[in-house]
């Protein structure tokens, strides 16, 4: 049997600019429609329109009401990107979602996933709380189909949840509104004096389907789940997720480590034969008092060492408030990709182990610190010096990007603007050079290697022309890249870069 969540989300357009623009928060505001020569309201602020400003009013009629009122253009396409947004969200809960072809509802599949959360209330407060922690109003209704879901959170109580055998006496008292017939059949309803769906309900079956129509009939069929509705629902790929619900809360940080562990390792063994490692991973704790707070780890390659990941995690660890103990906790793997071939295996190198050491640290550091702010070196295809390279995350998700194999030699220590340390020399390698306020003795090693401008580009930098670059050492034994710019006879040297 079905069991279908319907989320209304009645302010959906001014939340979503409200989340751009908080100062509107405390507002009425109203967003516009242009179609056919009207301009009118196609969505209104909640506080605007407890002030009486309904979808479809004019704008001349508002601004005659509140002159002041303000109004934005409604952007339909980016409420679309928002809703699908939320689809993904809500995949956490349901792996079949869909969204209503009109209007802001989603719809969830939970049939024989309610228990994961505790029961079909506690999921539907989960999921109300989920999206008010995004900035989001919602009303919630779970029944046994589409249509009575939506009857339920568009007339029902929030979080309405109707019982698989009592659907008769849940609809008794809900409008006929809820059905969704035709203007013309919702009309003579009201003249009839049936208010109510059980109004209908007590009609003789041939009487009322001679009044409402064959269609309409067939919507309160829906609704009272005796006749089939269309399944649409996005099929998302399996969810890489693990749960673990704790009859006694766990009180402790120890005990939180080590419930992770077995999480990882449960995930883990899921995705050794796919041969898929985890690339980012994001871990839900959720308290007794109902707090929740999420944790999320990115790996530098995809990996199912669990020692490494139980790391990555545990750093975060030292924000979590335990309260009075956590009763539920869930690992996702949020993204995946291949394992890479060259796994540690026994006779590897030593560097193979500096390098996996180097790499665990970085990914601990990105995890600490923040991906953004732990960068490393890419190659770009350019014969400049300065721009044969880029800074980017050191976590990042594309593929290894191996450097070009150079017949020149290069510092590994780039000045990011050149130094000047002699002036007015003629050409050829000189004896000594001002370096750090000093008169330093160097020796040629090897030069010159000319390298050319692009002809493209104008570089302030690089104005001056080509440069001969030659590597040098002084009497102390550092090693310096020097260049060279001659103009009218006279040559001008400048260090660039140190050491080989």
């Amino acid at each position: 049997m079905q069991r279908i969540i319907c989320i209304w989300l009645p302010f959906l357009e001014s939340e979503r600019l409200i989340r751009r623009e908080p100062e509107l928060a405390d507002k009425p505001f109203v967003l516009i429609t242009r179609e056919a020569g009207r301009v009118f309201i196609s969505a209104a602020s909640r506080r605007a329109g407890k002030l009486g400003f309904p979808r479809g009013m004019s704008l001349v009629d508002a601004r005659a009401a509140m002159p002041d009122i303000p109004y934005f253009d409604a952007d339909r396409a980016g409420d679309l990107r928002c809703l699908r947004g939320l689809m993904r969200m809500m995949a956490r809960f349901s792996p079949r979602v869909a969204r209503a072809e009109e209007g802001s509802d989603l719809y969830l599949d939970v049939a024989g996933a309610s228990h994961l959360f505790g029961g079909e209330l506690p999921m539907l407060h989960r999921i109300e709380k989920q999206l008010e922690s995004a900035g989001f109003t919602a009303r919630l209704a779970l029944a046994g189909s589409r249509t009575a879901a939506w009857g339920f959170a568009h007339y029902g109580k929030n979080r309405s949840l109707v019982p698989e055998t009592g659907l008769r006496a849940a609809s008794e008292g809900l409008p006929v509104a809820a059905l969704r017939m035709s203007e013309g059949s919702t009309s003579l309803c009201q003249r009839l004096g049936l208010k109510k769906i059980g109004d209908l309900l007590r009609l003789p079956r041939g009487a009322l389907s001679a009044r409402i129509g064959l269609s309409d009939m067939t919507r309160l069929d829906r609704f009272m789940d005796r006749a089939p509705e269309a399944r649409a629902f996005a099929r998302h790929r399996e969810r890489l997720i693990e749960t673990e619900q704790f009859p006694d809360p766990l009180a402790t940080g120890k005990g939180v480590e080590a419930a992770l562990e077995i999480l990882l390792e449960r995930l883990c063994a899921r995705l050794a034969p796919l041969q898929q490692g985890i690339r980012r991973a994001r871990l839900d704790i959720e308290r007794v008092d109902h707090a929740e707070k999420t944790f999320t780890i990115r790996t530098m390659h995809p990996g199912l060492d669990i020692p490494a990941l139980m790391r990555l995690f545990t750093h975060h660890f030292e924000q979590l408030d335990v309260g009075f103990g956590i009763e539920r906790m869930t690992l996702t793997a949020e993204a995946v990709a291949p394992l890479q071939s060259g796994q540690a295996r026994l006779g590897d190198s030593p560097q193979k182990a500096v390098d996996a050491a180097v790499e665990q640290l970085v990914a601990e550091l990105a995890n600490m610190f923040g991906p953004a702010h732990i960068l490393k070196f890419a190659p770009v295809e350019s014969h400049i010096p300065e721009r044969a390279f880029r800074m980017r995350p050191a976590l990042h998700p594309g593929e290894a990007e191996s450097w070009p194999v150079l017949r020149a030699r290069r510092p590994l220590r780039l000045l990011k603007k050149p130094l000047p340390v002699l002036e007015g020399e003629p050409p050829g390698f000189p004896s000594r050079i001002l370096w750090n306020g000093k008169s330093c003795a160097v020796t040629p090693l090897s030069g010159p290697e000319r390298i050319e401008p692009d002809w493209w580009r104008d570089d302030p930098l690089w104005r001056s022309g080509a440069r001969d670059y030659w590597w040098g050492t002084t009497s102390a034994g550092a090693v310096l890249w020097l260049y060279s710019v001659t103009e009218a006879g006279h040559c001008r040297w400048y260090l660039h870069g140190m050491g080989s």
